[in-house]
């Protein structure tokens, strides 16, 4: 992994980037307000500085910058493989600094509007959809030491990272 020059700029904010697998990837989760689709983990301020905000999937490919997409399935599955396996990728993406992913355990909230699992899951949402009510996403949880495949409902809020077209 190296560092790169790249940086995204959404609205106010620039995020860093890292490159990753050939990839330029977000090195922290979107916090961009929305008028709808999005939320700071109950409702708290400080939560979306540090975790970013949640989004519905809609939300998640309506805030895509131009020259930026959300990840597919594909992109997703080959960014673990390239740590090793999603045991290994666990721990490669929750590594912070510079030159690394920077995965938070932000939670998310559920398609009923409960917020669960902050400091215990980091969920993304993919781009790729799974019929028209759901879509794929990755998530990790604090106690497993894994990266999951897993299909969840599309108005649930999950965080969001793009990569570079």
């Amino acid at each position: 992994m190296k560092n790169n020059d790249t940086t995204l700029k959404i609205g106010d904010k620039v995020y860093p980037t890292v490159k990753l697998n050939n990839q330029i990837w977000m090195a922290e989760n979107l916090n961009l307000e929305l008028n709808h689709g999005c939320w700071v983990y109950e409702e708290n301020s400080l939560y979306g500085e540090w975790f970013g905000r949640l989004y519905t999937w809609d939300a998640a490919m309506e805030a895509c910058p131009k020259g930026w997409h959300l990840p597919s399935n594909e992109e997703w599955d080959a960014l673990i493989e390239s740590f090793g396996g999603e045991k290994e990728a666990y721990h490669q993406l929750l590594k912070s600094g510079d030159n690394a992913f920077n995965a938070r355990f932000a939670g998310y909230r559920s398609h009923d509007g409960i917020f669960l699992s902050i400091e215990r899951a980091a969920d993304f949402w993919t781009s790729t959809e799974a019929g028209k009510a759901n879509a794929w996403l990755r998530y990790m949880l604090y106690k497993k030491e894994r990266v999951f495949k897993l299909i969840d409902d599309k108005r649930c809020g999950f965080s969001v990272r793009y990569v570079k077209d």
